[in-house]
């Protein structure tokens, strides 16, 4: 296993064990999310994974608008059972390792409102 995949597997092990209570809630303002570079996901309390991605500023990725907020409401999710959990990265793996990792995640996890999955060798 890789140094990218071993820190891929503890940041997705980190999202997923973030008890839902400490995530971000769903609000008009994102107020409680980080303005900090790093990995993210949409979290249903029941269901899991809904979405994962990267930001360089987590907050303003989900003030512009987020598709998996919309797909979550398209579900019929109550928004009270969808919130966000956040594993910041310093600048450097984030200019280094951010699209490397969140590839490893999301082969991983295959959350269900990923549109693309990128494809490994």
């Amino acid at each position: 296993m890789t140094d990218a995949e071993i820190q891929a597997r503890t940041i997705l092990e980190a999202l997923i064990k973030t008890e839902f209570s400490e995530c971000a809630p769903i609000t008009r303002e994102f107020a409680e999310l980080t303005t900090k570079p790093g990995i993210y996901a949409v979290r249903h309390r029941v269901d899991g994974l809904l979405y994962v991605g990267k930001a360089q500023d987590i907050r303003d990725r989900f003030r512009g608008g987020h598709k998996a907020i919309t797909w979550s409401w398209i579900t019929d999710y109550d928004h009270k059972d969808v919130a966000i959990a956040s594993y910041t990265l310093d600048f450097m793996q984030w200019r280094a390792l951010s699209s490397e990792l969140e590839g490893i995640i999301l082969n991983i996890s295959k959350p269900p409102f990923n549109a693309r999955i990128p494809m490994r060798d």
